[in-house]
């Protein structure tokens, strides 16, 4: 084989390559740790890629709860979700967390919420078995985003759209 022949046969194979890995070969699920959402909130979130899996996460103790987000076997989106009891402030006891994924903001959402760069955290006041709480949700998501404020309001429909269906799910009425 010639030396261009080979160059040339060299970068079609990387051209393709290339595009394969540009492309969205997965559907986005139409839930999040089995609470269902609409895909067009979630695709968003995930990279482009070849496989999706999720899986179930636990926490110490169990009082955390939530699932992982899996896109060509690497964990892009992380999400978790608590019930804590109505005097502890979830956003001061993550603030050094939401600090490291870039410039929270306070976003009208639930009780209150905050949006990232790359994560997004919100709660709502409910009734939990008779007592006064705080349900939270917070996804984490991995991949820096090129374009910092549509991923800070691609987090924000998402959060906004899934708390009240998640705090719903776990039984934590309004």
């Amino acid at each position: 084989m010639s030396r261009r022949r080979a160059t040339v046969l060299a970068a079609l194979l990387l051209a393709g390559t290339a595009g394969c890995a540009q492309g969205r070969e997965y559907a986005a699920p139409g839930d999040v740790c089995g609470v269902t959402v609409r895909p067009a909130l979630l695709k968003p979130l995930l990279p482009p890629g070849e496989s999706f899996e999720q899986g179930e996460t636990r926490e110490a103790g169990g009082d955390i709860t939530g699932c992982g987000m899996e896109v060509d076997k690497r964990r892009e989106l992380t999400f978790q979700a608590s019930l804590v009891t109505a005097d502890v402030d979830p956003l001061q006891v993550k603030s050094d967390s939401l600090l490291r994924a870039g410039n929270p903001r306070r976003a009208d959402i639930g009780s209150d919420a905050r949006i990232a760069d790359s994560a997004a955290m919100a709660y709502g006041a409910c009734t939990y078995k008779g007592e006064p709480r705080r349900y939270v949700v917070e996804v984490w998501v991995r991949t820096p985003p090129t374009d910092v404020d549509e991923r800070r309001e691609d987090l924000a429909r998402f959060i906004a759209a899934y708390l009240p269906a998640a705090q719903e799910a776990a039984g934590c009425t309004s």
